[in-house]
């Protein structure tokens, strides 16, 4: 066995190295599904891992708010305390590697993961990135930074070919992976499902072995993502160390023969395990590995996610100081919206949390106004994705309708062939099978379902079946298909309307499959409701104030797909409008994981706040904020266009089947826009406040930077308003004569300051000549002059200083 009086990683790992067979090595190569494998003659446990980024995703635990709501926050203090509270949870399931953060810059508005990252830009993004992975790794508890490299769109993820050049990868794409390892010492790497320049990223030389692990000189381990392996040779010698789920193609069967004729290298086969024994011992799974059970969406943990939720709420609109509202003056207010009773906790996909608690924002005002404002609450309008499921007395199995349910036929395969492995009566279709076996000595992974039986219903009327599911449905009715999405893919609500008769038995097939990861399948039905909007209408009309709660949820966003445009779906646009004209005090309340248009509504309604998924406090903090006990300080780590038709990549995006040509090369988000000149709806760093802020007083140490030096801007911020609160200033550098095209501004600096009435801070940012540099074969700066603007948002410069730099 290994020593265990030295405290020498490298010792330790090569003296386990030695012990072990060829056999056993190549054994560590391939997943168990979530685990390594281990190796239990020499002590080698397995390395338990869980997703994910924004919550524990190992039975229930903390709902944290979502990556993009993170980014907003624009505080990466907080969010390092956030890390520690998600690792905390992660060692209380057993587990020891969390398969976060997700750090893919939002290229795409309806990217269907935007949600789950920090925004479009890289500085920003690698502030809340190292931060989160410190606080995580603090707790001896593993990040996985995601996913390696230029995965920045769902459509056709499994393998699209991104062409993007090497300029745009280093100085957008890049900088938050490379941070991560420099700068917080990142433990394990993701890589994506993608192509990246015509080869998959799993076994992409130029990812993982020339940049990753030689000129950023990682340590640690590069996983695939879940089935993102395509070969054994190539993928073998070109830097990815473990293959997950599975060994499909790193296994004994591929690579025994070859390594011991010499054909594959047995040091770089050592080297695999040394990364994957490194993690191991640098999170001392070797040696007491301490963990509290009770850590679980403890007090702190509630705490901590509501602070993160408060912090990155956005106010985008808040004309005549609507808000916030005080409760002293108001007699009624309206509710209404989809969004409005449900807590909306995050997108869908690997990052979706099964949370002990969740308060929706009707709940919340409910419990903060008591008896003292009469809350009358009216939909208007129905989300997919909300599924009730069908009640028992509903479904039959058989036309005597005397039993109650479906027949339940399970197969131990995708494609329901042969005899079931089980057959059992399903009182209702609402499984979330997760990570494990629907039930006992039945596959977690790879089986099919069929349930039949008969529909009837106690009133006749129009209604809408939904199909949820992760992974592929079919739906029949009355021997008709209805609805068909035989694929791979998140989880995600399929619909059909029809109306149905009183007492009249139709036939019902439901037919789902299970690839791999989360199994889950779920059958509801809802009776439309014409009057959904009338009685919103009415409520709005007879009320001091309307709240209307709009948006997504993890049915339009998620992992899987892209959302297919910026609309609010279901009509939501129209209810807005419709509820201003008789309630011109209409407040409107976004909860998204991206950008949506406004542009029907935005001049008609007098205050917006954008929510976004807030993770299972969301309607604590928005009722925190509405009512001004909470003062918002969020800002947008991402551009709100006007239009689709204004964004980077409408030119190119799904224009070429397989192939997505990042024709925008470094102009991205903000830079797209200022290089063109578009005004957008909302432009990054954007966000108010119920206080106001004065700039002043720009100071720099010295006008001229040389290459071995650095200087420093200073200036000061005042709170020229009546509440305290909380500004993030914005330092953009601007490089205006280059021999290569730059942005009109990048960002280098941020500080978020908290001031009471009056108060005054000053702030200092050092600037070191590789805040100057771009890359054209490799970092470099030009001489020449510099202009640093601090600004609230990247188009509210409040002052301006230059520089020269000279080398």
């Amino acid at each position: 066995m290994f020593s265990q009086n030295t405290n020498n990683i490298d010792i330790r790992i090569e003296e386990l190295l030695n012990q072990l067979t060829l056999e056993e090595k190549i054994d560590l190569l391939g997943g168990t599904g979530f685990e390594t494998k281990p190796i239990e003659r020499l002590g080698i446990p397995p390395l338990n891992m869980c997703d994910g980024p924004l919550g524990v995703r190992w039975g229930q635990a903390t709902a944290f708010p979502s990556g993009i709501l993170m980014g907003a926050t624009w505080n990466p203090d907080l969010i390092s305390k956030l890390g520690s509270a998600l690792a905390e949870e992660v060692k209380a399931k057993g587990r020891h590697v969390i398969l976060g953060p997700c750090v893919n810059i939002a290229r795409l508005p309806m990217g269907g993961r935007n949600f789950e990252s920090f925004g479009e830009d890289p500085y920003l993004t690698s502030r809340i990135a190292v931060d989160y992975i410190k606080g995580v790794q603090k707790e001896n508890v593993a990040a996985t930074i995601k996913h390696f490299a230029a995965n920045n769109q769902e459509h056709e993820r499994m393998f699209v070919d991104v062409q993007v050049d090497e300029r745009a990868l280093n100085e957008i794409y890049f900088p938050a992976f490379k941070a991560a390892v420099e700068e917080a010492n990142v433990l394990a790497f993701m890589s994506a499902y993608n192509k990246l320049n015509g080869h998959y990223c799993s076994e992409n030389e130029y990812l993982l072995k020339e940049k990753l692990k030689g000129e950023w000189k990682f340590k640690g381990l590069v996983m695939s993502d879940w089935g993102a392996v395509h070969s054994s040779i190539p993928t073998f010698n070109n830097g990815l160390d473990l293959e997950m789920p599975e060994g499909k193609y790193l296994n004994r069967n591929s690579l025994l023969t070859k390594l011991k004729s010499g054909e594959l290298s047995e040091e770089v086969l050592n080297d695999k395990v040394k990364r994957i024994l490194r993690v191991m011992f640098s999170i001392g799974l070797f040696d007491e590995y301490k963990s509290d059970s009770a850590k679980i969406n403890t007090d702190e943990h509630k705490q901590i996610a509501l602070e993160v939720a408060k912090e990155g709420i956005v106010l985008l609109k808040n004309q005549n100081n609507i808000l916030p509202l005080n409760k002293d003056e108001l007699k009624s207010i309206a509710v209404i919206g989809p969004t409005s009773n449900i807590a909306i906790t995050g997108g869908g996909g690997s990052s979706m949390v099964s949370t002990f608690y969740a308060i929706s924002p009707l709940e919340a005002l409910e419990k903060k106004l008591g008896d003292k404002v009469k809350i009358i609450f009216a939909q208007g309008i129905s989300l997919n994705g909300t599924i009730r499921p069908i009640k028992t007395e509903f479904l039959f199995t058989n036309v005597n309708g005397n039993e109650n349910g479906l027949i339940g036929e399970y197969f131990t395969n995708k494609d329901l062939n042969g005899e079931p492995a089980r057959v059992k009566v399903d009182k209702i279709i609402n499984f979330d099978w997760e990570w494990d076996s629907s039930f006992e000595d039945f596959p977690s992974d790879n089986f099919s379902v069929r349930w039949t039986g008969y529909l009837k219903v106690d009133k006749t009327n129009t209604y809408t079946i939904d199909v949820s599911s992760d992974d592929g449905v079919r739906l029949f009715l009355d021997e008709k298909l209805v609805i068909d999405d035989w694929n791979d893919h998140a989880e995600m609500t399929n619909s059909y309307t029809t109306r149905l008769e009183a007492g009249r038995f139709y036939k019902i097939k439901l037919e789902f499959y299970e690839n791999g990861g989360a199994a889950i399948c779920r059958l509801g039905l809802r009776e439309e409701n014409s009057n959904l909007l009338a009685n919103a209408i009415s409520v709005a009309k007879n009320s001091d104030v309307a709240l209307v709660f709009v948006g997504t949820n993890y049915t339009y966003e998620s992992e899987g797909f892209d959302r297919q445009d910026l609309i609010l779906p279901q009509n939501q646009d129209e209810l807005i409008k419709k509820i201003v004209e008789v309630n011109p005090r209409t407040i409107v309340v976004l909860t998204t994981g991206s950008p949506v248009l406004m542009n029907e509504w935005i001049d008609k309604v007098p205050a917006v706040l954008e929510s976004w998924f807030a993770g299972e406090q969301i309607g604590n903090a928005i009722a925190d904020i509405i009512f001004g006990e909470a003062n918002p300080s969020g800002k947008l780590p991402i551009t709100f266009p006007l239009q689709w038709e204004d964004c980077s990549a409408f030119e190119t995006y799904k224009k070429e089947e397989g192939v997505s040509k990042y024709d925008d090369g470094i102009f991205v988000g903000y830079r797209h826009f200022e290089k063109n000149n578009i005004k957008p709806l909302f432009p990054f760093g954007f966000g108010l406040s119920y206080t106001q802020f004065g700039y002043s007083d720009i100071k720099v140490t010295k006008n001229i930077l040389t290459s071995d030096d650095s200087l420093t801007v200073s200036f000061k911020i005042k709170n020229i308003g009546t509440r305290k609160g909380k500004e993030v200033a914005q330092l953009y550098v601007s490089d205006p004569v280059c021999s290569v095209e730059r942005p009109v501004k990048e960002l280098k600096r941020f500080a978020k300051v908290e001031l009471n009435p009056g108060e005054v801070e000053e702030i200092s940012f050092t600037i070191f000549p590789k805040d100057l540099m771009f890359y054209d074969n490799h970092w470099k700066i030009e001489n020449g002059e510099f202009i640093l603007m601090i600004g609230s948002s990247s188009s509210d410069i409040k002052l301006k200083s230059s520089i020269k730099y000279y080398e």
